[in-house]
This record gives C-alpha cells, structure tokens and sequence, in this order.
C-alpha cells in the first residue's frame, strides 16, 4: 500500500457499511461476534459508541470503537481496535488509542479495556502507553483469557490530566 493516510470519525452511511464489513471480517473468533457488529451499528447511529477510522485511500484500514462503560462513571470503555493485518506496525493503533484518550477528555477519569491473553503485541502497546494490568479472565468463554487493562488520570490544579498509577478496583 502507498503512504495516503488519514483518521478521522464517521462521516456518513457509506462509511458505517464500510467499518460494519470491516468488523465482519475479523471477528478473532470471539463468541457471538457477529450480533455485537450488529449491535454496535445502532449504537454508533444513536452515538453511544464512536469510532476512530483509519484510511488509505479510500480504503477503512483501522478503528477504534469506545463508549461509557455501563457500570462506572466517568470511565471509558475500549470496545474495539482493529488494524488491517497489512498494516500492523505502523503504529495506527498507538496513533489511534493516543486519541481516543485526547477527544472529551474532560468527561472521564480512567480507560478500560480488554486483549486476549495471546494477543502480545496488543498488550505491550498498551502498556506502553500507561495502562496497567487489571486482571486476567475469561470474559467471553471458557479457557480463553483476556487482559483486563486500565489507565487512570487525574486533574492537576492547573487543569491539565496526567496518567497516575493507582490500583483500581472493581469494588
């Protein structure tokens, strides 16, 4: 692929059938993968998630989908972060996660997501933007872990937020 790249959040409907067969096509096996793509549609259309997109061209390459997360205030949740196999190590994904933090940043104090255990290039990203190791569980069955990872922020008294590290329970 050439270097014509671009980022950027959803445009239009063309875009959104875009990134829904995107998300088709790399469901990493997870259980039920296809019905949450349906799902996350809609909550894209009602704007409770958002998304990054990465192009080349005219071609979607990359996402980041997030929204608040259900039971904590104030939290954001990763949902999805998915880069074209072609393009991984070009950094999409650290660029991509890097705004995600920066857009309404006012409005939480911590990010959330998880990885697959195996996925190690995914988690020494992470890590190597602040997030910190929460626990590991089988969220989405049985034998298959994932990295719960955090990242927490606070306000300094001149308004600027920086990462901290502190634990963070789910209590």
């Amino acid at each position: 692929m050439g270097f014509d790249f671009s980022f950027r959040s959803l445009g239009d409907e063309r875009e959104l059938a875009e990134l829904e067969s995107f998300l088709r096509s790399q469901s990493l096996d997870y259980p039920n993968y296809q019905d949450w793509v349906t799902r996350t549609k809609e909550e894209l259309l009602d704007s409770y998630k958002t998304v990054i997109l990465a192009f080349s061209g005219r071609t979607l390459v990359g996402d980041l989908i997030f929204q608040p997360h259900k039971l904590f205030t104030r939290v954001r949740e990763i949902k999805n972060l998915r880069i074209n196999p072609k393009l991984r190590g070009r950094y999409f994904g650290a660029f991509m996660l890097k705004q995600g933090e920066a857009l309404e940043r006012s409005s939480y104090d911590a990010i959330i997501g998880d990885i697959r255990s195996n996925q190690i290039e995914a988690i020494n990203t992470f890590r190597s933007f602040g997030y910190e190791e929460l626990v590991r569980a089988p969220l989405y069955e049985k034998g298959i872990d994932e990295v719960i990872m955090v990242k927490r922020f606070e306000r300094t008294p001149n308004g600027f937020f920086i990462p901290i590290k502190r634990i963070f329970t789910l209590n």
